[in-house]
């Protein structure tokens, strides 16, 4: 598997856990469209934080690398383009995290949410989801090879721009192909 495939493996994986969390919600949790949807700018700093904070959370320490804020724009049911879009912040573990330790990983991220009074939205052997009281949602998935990816998502206004912050603040690893390569390469006798 290439690392550009793998890397759409890793982003769909988290749209498809998020969708079902964020669909329908503004930053506030009213509908989207409505107006509650907030400025990209303001969702960019709240959405470092719950990567960071999700990230710091895991002992001992990992290695990752993140990617660049990425909006879609989001339609409403008539497939018209509603004036929103889901802004998300990716940040990929580098750390070898072995099959057995993959639970502790979990439980740990786990841990640091219910600590802040954060819902829980998903919890499986593979994943964990949380909603914050302001409606942004942050997951964990350990992927098929055991690639662990955090995504942070907020519904924002339409910022016009994939990219709206710019390119990731440095480049993530690139596989033979010259795609990203997200794939843990860090061994970590914690984790590994």
């Amino acid at each position: 598997m290439s690392g550009r495939t793998r890397l759409r493996v890793a982003g769909a994986v988290a749209a498809l856990l998020l969708g079902p969390v964020l669909a329908g919600c503004g930053s506030s949790g009213a509908a989207a469209g409505d107006g509650s949807a907030q400025a990209a700018d303001l969702a960019r700093g709240r959405l470092q934080e719950l990567v960071d904070g999700t990230t710091s959370a895991l002992t001992p320490a990992v290695r990752f690398a993140d990617d660049a804020f990425r909006a879609v724009p989001h339609e409403n049911a008539r497939r018209d383009n509603d004036g929103t879009a889901q802004l998300t912040l990716r940040r990929y573990v580098l750390t070898k995290v072995s099959e057995a330790n993959r639970p502790r990983l979990l439980e740990q991220v786990r841990a640091y949410w219910t600590g802040r009074g954060w819902t829980l939205t998903e919890n499986s052997a593979f994943a964990a989801g949380a909603r914050t009281s302001d409606g942004t949602g942050v997951t964990v998935t350990v992927g098929v090879p055991g690639n662990v990816t955090v995504a942070a998502t907020a519904r924002v206004k339409d910022p016009g721009a994939t990219e709206p912050f710019g390119p990731a603040p440095s480049p993530l690893p690139t596989g033979p192909d010259g795609g990203p390569d997200t794939l843990p390469r860090f061994t970590d006798p914690g984790w590994s």
